[in-house]
């Protein structure tokens, strides 16, 4: 008699949970690239023809769990954005209880959320698709709430709500992978105190009085070359790396991080396979080096635009001044920072990681600039929690980044104009400029030469 173990009959429903469950394990664990049927059915103990019973093939499997997944995730969130506040309800109270029920939802159902937000690996057509979707679904409610926001508490007037809900939106997915990657640090208690906080730093009124006109960039055109049908002349191996590592990021603005293959590399330079593999020993290495160059120029053009030590100019100007270099540098050098800002749940988890520490690092120039804004304050400024603060703000210039890359709807006149009047809502509350002071259009010859591609 055989003593083999015998998989115990469940009903489909079940069987099926269990097998979804399978699946989200084996993509948490080892990323989209591991996901098969013999992977999930040895982590359901169960036999391959148990897995195409019920589901017929793997992309019907990862359709099923994505449905699920998206489902968990966006009903809560339809529910907390979706309905319009009662009488009586404050839009500060709203925005604050919104912002805990969220992070509720996002502690509820942990597993969820970095499925869809901090996968660990690989990603899917089909998953960003509905990701793209619901977050265009979640924006639009939220400019509704703003909408109404503005109204019930009478200002502050002329802000442009179609870009404040996309970086509400973006600020509130960076806090819930905080909190997902790091509870003990950011616990939900920490952020919703920040909500809380900030919400009362903005006015009623907005005036750019003392600060003088918005910040303006002009672009100059693209700095980056297309690498596509390049000479097959010798070229010194320093040249030959830069022209290698220009491709592969085409390759991945373009296609994502799926279609970066050496020879993907080769056929785009115009040159064999032998020639790159003799600038980078394999794929893993040229990426690396990639990732690294990316994460310099970024860093270097936040460098530029971020003062080292405390500067005489008023906060709110050396804010709406970064912002300009940062989309300049942005616009002229587009792949580059296509790739470098790719959000999270399309990046590999080495970008994530890179991006992660260049925003620690430059949260840290920012405490100092954020610190003299509430000093500026004429009334007594709220408790704020600076650090995370300059965090989320971090998330919201790189957002706005991608939208000038990737919208035609939000040109770079537009975000510079709609960040500084929300930033001018403060100005009401703030002190008088220094004697003498007087606000300078920032133009294209102010600005540092953004790092080459």
């Amino acid at each position: 008699m055989s003593s083999r173990r015998r998989t115990p009959r469940l009903a489909p429903e079940v069987r099926r949970r269990e097998l979804l469950d399978a699946a989200l394990d084996v993509i948490l664990d080892r990323g989209f690239d591991a996901l098969t049927v013999e992977a999930v059915a040895r982590r359901a103990g169960v036999t391959r023809p148990v897995v195409y019973d019920l589901f017929g093939d793997l992309d019907a499997l990862l359709l099923a769990l994505i449905d699920r997944e998206e489902a968990a995730a966006l009903d809560p969130l339809l529910g907390i954005v979706g309905t319009h506040p009662g009488t009586g309800v404050t839009p500060e109270a709203f925005l604050v209880d919104a912002v805990g029920q969220f992070l509720g939802a996002v502690r509820a159902r942990p597993r969820t959320w970095r499925f869809l937000l901090a996968p660990p690996r690989g990603a899917s057509n089909e998953l960003n698709t509905r990701i793209d979707r619901s977050r265009a679904t979640v924006t639009g409610l939220v400019e509704a709430l703003i909408d109404w926001g503005v109204d019930a508490r009478g200002g502050p007037p002329g802000l442009d709500h179609g870009v404040l809900a996309r970086l509400l939106v973006a600020a509130g997915e960076d806090a819930a992978r905080l909190t997902l990657l790091h509870p003990r640090r950011f616990p939900a208690g920490r952020i919703t105190a920040l909500a809380a906080s900030g919400s009362l730093l903005i006015g009623v009124e907005t005036s750019v009085r003392h600060l003088g006109p918005a910040p303006s960039v002009s672009i100059r055109g693209p700095l980056e070359q297309e690498a596509v049908g390049a000479p097959r002349a010798r070229m010194a191996k320093s040249q030959r790396r830069v022209q290698i590592l220009d491709a592969a990021v085409g390759l991945i603005a373009e296609n994502g991080f799926e279609a970066l293959t050496m020879e993907a590399i080769a056929r785009r330079v115009g040159v064999n396979r032998a020639v790159v593999y003799r600038s980078f020993a394999n794929l893993e290495i040229l990426m690396l080096a990639m990732l690294r160059r990316l994460d310099a120029a970024v860093r270097d053009t936040f460098d530029a635009a971020l003062p080292a030590e405390p500067s005489d100019r008023h906060p709110v100007r050396v804010l709406g001044e970064a912002l300009a270099t940062l989309l300049e540098a942005a616009m002229q050098a587009p792949d580059t920072w296509r790739v470098a800002l790719m959000r999270p749940e399309r990046a590999p988890r080495a970008l994530q990681t890179l991006v992660n520490r260049r925003r620690a690092a430059l949260a840290k120039r920012l405490r100092p600039l954020m610190a003299s804004a509430l000093e500026s304050l004429a009334d007594p400024a709220p408790e704020m929690d600076v650090d995370l603060a300059a965090r989320l703000l971090l998330s919201t210039g790189e957002e706005q980044a991608r939208l000038a890359l990737e919208d035609p709807a939000f040109p770079t006149d537009r975000l510079i104009e709609a960040s500084w009047t929300f930033l001018s809502a403060l100005l009401p509350r703030t002190t008088q400029p220094p004697d003498g002071y007087e606000g300078a259009t920032l133009t294209s010859t102010d600005l540092p030469e953004p790092p080459s591609s």
